[in-house]
């Protein structure tokens, strides 16, 4: 992958690479995991060797990324306390648009899950999610049809 092509494809993957940061960001230091996700693949873009799509290579980079630096965090288990409980609280009320509701419903999911979502939702297969999350393609399936079912039961059959 040439200079150009890393840019391009940094260009063309800078929401999925957002929305990591957002997830795995804690106490608004997305920008900071931003940066840290950016840098992870500057450093590893050369040994890319095309084996899998490069959005699998770059959620694969920045979910190691985000679970490095969360393993590193002496305060991870209170500020993920701290976000349970700010979600648990907010009221659902008036209309939405979809990407608030997508946001919120997000919030509320374990990391897995979130990535998983956040994978399906950018038409990654099974195989490709197992390959980056390091788990079983049926495993994937299921947690789909699990957060099928809880996005329905939370934001379509309560309406």
């Amino acid at each position: 992958m040439t200079t150009s092509e890393f840019e391009q494809l940094l260009s063309s993957s800078n929401g999925r690479i957002w929305a990591l940061a957002r997830k795995y960001g804690t106490n608004g230091d997305a920008e900071d995991l931003y940066q840290e996700i950016l840098e992870q693949l500057w450093r590893s873009y050369k040994s890319f060797r095309g084996e899998s799509k490069p959005e699998t290579w770059i959620y694969r980079v920045g979910v190691n990324t985000a679970m490095t630096r969360l393993r590193k965090s002496v305060k991870q288990r209170e500020a993920v306390a701290l976000v349970s409980e700010q979600v648990g609280g907010a009221a659902l009320s008036g209309e939405r648009c979809q990407a608030d509701i997508l946001q919120d419903f997000i919030r509320v999911l374990n990391d897995v899950d979130a990535s998983i979502l956040m994978m399906y939702l950018d038409g990654l297969t099974g195989q490709e999610m197992a390959s980056v999350l390091g788990i079983k393609v049926n495993s994937i399936q299921v947690r789909i049809n699990r957060m099928k079912s809880f996005f329905s039961e939370r934001y379509v059959e309560g309406e």
